[in-house]
C-alpha cells in the first residue's frame, strides 16, 4: 500500500515533532510522522507504573524564561497547551567530599557564590562568566544560526566565527586548566557534564558552554510531565490533515537516482509485522546521523559516494556514552527530605574524567559519580512521588547481553541490576539521608533498554560526541546531500532537549527555503500577540476514533467495565490493546476485553488514582473521547493441536487480553483444553463469577488475604503453579503474557538458558501492580530450571 503525505518524518522524539509541528503551522503541509515505539516522543516520552510516572529524557531544560527564543517557539509548537513548572531558585547541588555547593537561578548571585567558596579566584570566576556567553554565542551562531541564515550572511558569519574558534573548540577540560588554579573549582565548574554526555577532557569547551549558560538564569520543567510535548505538537499537526503513527520501523529511505521519495517502514501494529511504503518529496530523518547514512539509505545507491565524507567524519563521533537510569517510587514527598525538586549531582572525589573506572565501580555496586532528580516533584503531580538517579557508563559493559531480548538476558544480568541498583541507593543515601526508607518500588534501565527503545547504537543517549572533532567537522554542519532529504535532532545542533528542538527548527528552515527561519520565527512571534485558537474539535488523526461512553458497569469496588461506541467494526487480534484518551494530551493503554461489531468493552481499575483511574470513575455514558486501535503483538499460536494444555493466568484486570481469546477457543470447541489461575486479594475482587465475563474456562480462584471464603484456594497462585505438574510425562502447556504485563513486570524475568528439553513453557499474563510483580518474580524462579521457553505472542 502507498500513500502520499507532503512530507515524512521518521521519528517522534523532540526534533522530529519540532520539524513536522513547524511543516504543518507555518506552510499548512500535511506531515507523516513514524514512531517505532508505541508511545510517542522519543526520549521525551515517560513510562508509568501504577500510576505513576517517570521521564525518560527529559531531567530539565534551560532558556525556558517567558519571551525567550526558545519558549516562543514551544508555546507556538503547543498552541500554549504546554505549560512549564519553573525549578527551586537554588536548582542544582554539586555534592562533593567536604563542599556541597548550591547554584542559584541567577547568574551574579552564582558568581558571588563562587567567589564565597573561592575568594583566591576572584578575577577568574568573573572572567569564566564572560568566556561561558562568548563560547555559548559561538556555537548558537555556529550550529543554529549559520544553518539557517540565507546566503550572504551566512557566509559572512562563518569568517567572523573564525575568531573565537580557538577558545571554542578546545576541551573544557584545557579551558579549566587554563584559567583556575585550584582543582576543586575546576571539578565544580564542570560538574554538569552529566547534561551532555562527555567528562571535561573529552568535551568541546562550547558544548560545556552552551549547557550551563542556557542554565544561568534557572531550570524548568514540563507541568505534568515531559509527555506532554509529543501530544501538545500533535494537534496542531493533525489540524492539518497530518498524523503520527507508532509502531512504525522505518528500515529503509526509497531513493529514485540520488533523491528521497519515501521510506519502508515495518507496521507493528497488527498481530503480524508487515511490510508497508509511504512516499513523499521530503523525507526527515530525526533518527540520528549515523543510523540514517549508515543504516537506513540503501547501501548499493549513488547515496553511497554522495555521503561517504558525512560517514567519515561521523565515524570517530559515533559510540557515545550512555547510561544506568534507577526510577524510584516513593512512600512519601521529597520534601520530607528537605528536598523541593532541585538536581543533586553527587561525586565521591573531583575528579570527572575516567570513564572507564567510573563504569567499573557502578558495575560493582559502588558508583562514584551520579545525577539524581525528582520527576514528580518539578512536575507538580503531588499524587504520586518519584525518584530518578542516573550514573555515565560504557555501553560495552553490556555487550555480553547484546543480542538478547527483553525478559530473557538471564539471572547473572538480573544480579547486576541488582547490584547497580543497591549501589546507586547507597550513593544517593550520603546525600539525601533517609531516601532508602522511602522507596516502594525500583527499576532500573541499562544502555540495552536505550538501543531497544529509541535504536541509539550501543545505548548512547546523546547521539554524536560533542567534542572539538565534531565543531571542526565541515560536511556534517551543511545541508544533506541526498536531494529530498533532510536532518533534524541533536545531530544537527546540539545535545538536549533544546539542542534537539532547535535541530528540528533547522531542519524545518530548510524545507521552507532560505528565508525559513525568518518565517518560522515570524509565524511564532505573531502567534504570541493573538489569542489561542484551539484546532476545532472535529479535526481528527486517521488514525484516531471517535468513542462515545455507552456503558460502565462496577465489577468489583476497583473495577469498572467500560462499553465504547467507537462507530465503525475494527478487525483485531485477540490480545491486542488500545490507546484511550483519558485526560487532555493523556492517554492509557488498556487490553481489549471484547469487540462487537462498533462495541468496545475495556476493563480499568481504579485502584492507582492515577488519569486512567479518575477517568473510569468520572465518564459518564453519552461522554465522548478518543481511541487508536488495535496494537500489539501479543496472541495465541494458531495450529496447536487441541488436546495441548493451555494454562493461563492473571490478577485483576490482567484478564481482559484473555477474554477474547476464550471467546475465540469457545467458538471452535478448544475452551476445555484451558484452565485459568485467577488471583486476586478478597471475596469482592473475584470478578470470574460475574455474568459480564463469558466463556471462562475451568478456573481457579487463588485468595491471598481473605481466609473466610470458602470454595477457593487460599494464597497466591505461585502456590497453586508449585503443586501442578508440568513434567514430560503431561500433556506440553503453553502459558500466555499480555504485552502490556510484560512492560510491568520485566526487572522480575528469570528466564532458563538450558534449551531443548520436552516441555513448553508458559508465559503468564497479570494484571498491573505489586501483586503482577511478586507472582511473576515467584512463577519464574519455579520455572527458572525447567526446559525451553515456547512464546504464545511476539514481543
Amino acid at each position: 500500500m502507498t500513500k502520499t503525505w507532503d512530507a515524512i518524518v521518521i521519528g517522534s522524539g523532540i526534533g522530529g515533532m519540532t520539524a513536522a509541528s513547524l511543516l504543518s503551522k507555518v506552510a499548512g503541509m500535511k506531515v507523516l510522522v513514524l514512531e517505532k515505539h508505541s508511545e510517542r516522543g522519543g526520549l521525551t516520552h515517560v513510562f508509568r507504573r501504577d500510576g505513576a510516572s517517570w521521564d525518560v529524557g527529559v531531567h530539565y531544560i534551560g532558556g525556558m524564561e517567558p519571551g525567550s527564543r526558545a519558549r516562543v517557539l514551544f508555546d507556538f509548537m503547543s498552541d500554549t497547551a504546554l505549560e512549564w513548572n519553573r525549578m527551586p531558585d537554588d536548582f542544582e547541588r554539586f555534592i562533593y567530599p567536604g563542599l556541597d555547593f548550591a547554584v542559584p537561578s541567577d547568574p551574579a548571585r552564582y558568581q558571588a557564590r563562587l567567589i564565597e567558596h573561592f575568594p583566591e579566584e576572584a578575577e577568574a570566576i568573573r572572567q569564566h562568566f564572560v568566556y561561558l556567553q562568548k563560547a555559548a554565542q559561538w556555537h548558537i551562531n555556529g550550529r543554529v544560526m549559520r544553518a539557517v541564515l540565507p546566503w550572504p550572511f551566512n557566509f559572512l558569519l562563518g569568517q567572523w566565527l573564525r575568531l573565537g574558534a580557538k577558545m571554542a573548540t578546545q576541551t573544557t577540560g584545557q579551558y579549566l586548566r587554563s584559567h583556575f588554579k585550584s582543582p576543586r573549582l575546576q571539578a565544580l565548574l564542570a560538574s554538569q557534564w552529566g547534561d551532555y554526555g562527555l567528562p571535561p577532557e573529552e568535551s568541546a569547551f562550547a558544548q560545556h558552554a552552551i549547557v550551563v549558560w542556557s542554565y544561568l538564569k534557572g531550570g524548568w520543567f514540563p507541568k505534568m510531565g515531559a509527555s506532554r510535548i509529543a501530544r501538545t505538537f500533535e494537534i496542531g499537526i493533525e489540524a492539518n490533515r497530518g498524523c503520527v503513527k507508532v509502531c512504525q520501523e522505518v528500515t529503509e529511505i526509497i531513493l529514485e537516482g540520488t533523491r528521497a521519495v519515501g521510506v519502508k517502514v515495518l507496521d507493528g501494529r497488527g498481530a503480524e509485522p508487515k511490510e508497508i511504503e509511504y512516499r513523499a518529496p521530503i523525507i526527515i530523518s530525526n533518527a540520528g546521523a549515523e543510523a540514517t547514512y549508515n543504516r537506513l539509505l540503501p547501501l548499493k545507491s549513488p547515496a553511497v559516494q554522495l555521503t561517504q565524507e558525512i560517514r567519515k567524519e561521523i565515524l570517530p563521533l559515533s559510540g557515545g556514552y550512555s547510561a544506568v537510569v534507577l526510577y524510584l517510587r516513593l512512600a512519601k514527598p521529597v520534601s520530607t527530605l528537605g528536598v523541593q525538586g532541585e538536581n543533586y549531582w553527587i561525586s565521591t572525589s573531583f575528579s570527572h574524567d575516567d570513564i572507564h573506572r567510573q563504569t567499573t565501580v557502578v558495575m560493582a555496586g559502588k558508583p562514584q559519580y551520579a545525577y539524581m532528580s525528582f520527576p514528580s516533584a518539578k512536575s507538580g503531580d503531588d499524587r504520586f512521588h518519584t525518584a530518578e538517579i542516573l550514573a555515565i557508563v560504557q555501553a560495552g559493559a553490556f555487550s555480553a547481553w547484546h543480542k538478547s531480548t527483553h525478559g530473557a538476558r538471564g539471572n547473572d544480568y538480573v544480579d547486576l541490576k541488582q547490584r547497580i541498583t543497591n549501589g546507586l541507593l547507597d550513593l544517593a543515601e550520603t546525600a539525601t539521608p533517609g531516601l532508602k526508607d522511602l522507596v516502594l518500588y525500583s527499576e532500573l534501565s541499562t544502555p540495552l533498554t536505550v538501543e531497544d527503545y529509541v535504536s541509539h547504537p550501543g545505548g548512547a543517549i546523546y547521539g554524536l560526541k560533542g567534542s572539538p572533532q565534531r565543531y571542526l567537522a565541515k560536511e556534517l554542519s551543511k545541508a544533506s546531500p541526498i536531494s529530498g532529504l533532510y536532518l533534524s535532532g541533536v545531530d544537527v545542533s546540539s545535545l538536549g532537549v533544546s539542542g534537539g528542538m532547535y535541530g528540528g527548527v533547522i531542519a524545518a528552515s530548510r524545507v521552507l527555503g532560505p528565508l525559513g527561519f525568518i518565517k518560522i520565527m515570524r509565524a511564532a512571534q505573531q502567534a504570541q500577540s493573538k489569542p489561542t485558537v484551539a484546532p476545532k474539535a472535529s479535526v481528527r488523526s486517521s488514525e484516531k476514533k471517535q468513542a462515545v461512553l455507552v456503558s460502565k458497569t462496577a465489577l468489583t469496588p476497583t473495577i469498572w467495565q467500560l462499553t465504547f461506541d467507537i462507530s465503525e467494526h475494527v478487525a483485531f487480534t485477540p490480545g491486542q490493546f488500545a490507546m484511550l484518551r483519558v485526560a487532555p494530551f493523556e492517554w492509557r493503554n488498556y487490553s481489549i476485553a471484547r469487540i462487537d461489531g462498533s462495541r468496545l468493552d475495556l476493563l480499568i481499575s481504579t485502584r492507582t488514582g492515577g488519569d486512567g483511574s479518575l477517568f473510569a470513575q468520572a465518564v459518564q455514558p453519552g461522554e465522548e473521547t478518543e481511541i487508536e486501535l488495535p496494537f500489539g503483538s501479543f496472541h495465541l499460536q494458531s495450529g496447536h493441536e487441541a488436546t495441548r494444555r493451555r494454562v493461563f493466568v492473571a490478577t485483576a484486570t490482567g484478564i481482559a487480553p484473555f477474554l477474547p481469546m476464550f471467546a475465540s477457543m469457545a467458538a471452535s470447541g478448544k475452551l476445555e483444553t484451558c484452565e485459568l489461575l485467577f488471583g486476586c486479594s478478597r471475596k469482592e475482587d473475584i470478578i470470574t463469577a460475574l455474568s459480564e465475563l463469558q466463556h471462562l474456562p475451568r478456573t481457579t480462584v487463588c485468595i491471598s488475604r481473605d481466609p473466610a471464603v470458602e470454595g477457593v484456594f487460599h494464597g497466591r497462585v505461585t502456590k497453586v503453579l508449585q503443586d501442578m505438574d508440568f513434567g514430560p510425562g503431561r500433556l506440553n502447556s503453553t502459558f500466555a503474557v499480555p504485552r502490556l504485563w510484560l512492560q510491568i513486570v520485566k526487572p522480575c524475568f528469570l528466564w532458563p538458558a538450558q534449551i531443548g528439553q520436552e516441555m513448553e513453557m508458559l508465559v503468564v499474563g497479570a494484571g498491573g501492580g505489586d501483586v503482577s510483580s511478586i507472582v511473576t518474580a515467584e512463577i519464574l524462579l519455579i520455572f527458572s530450571n525447567c526446559g525451553s521457553i515456547s512464546f504464545c505472542g511476539a514481543f
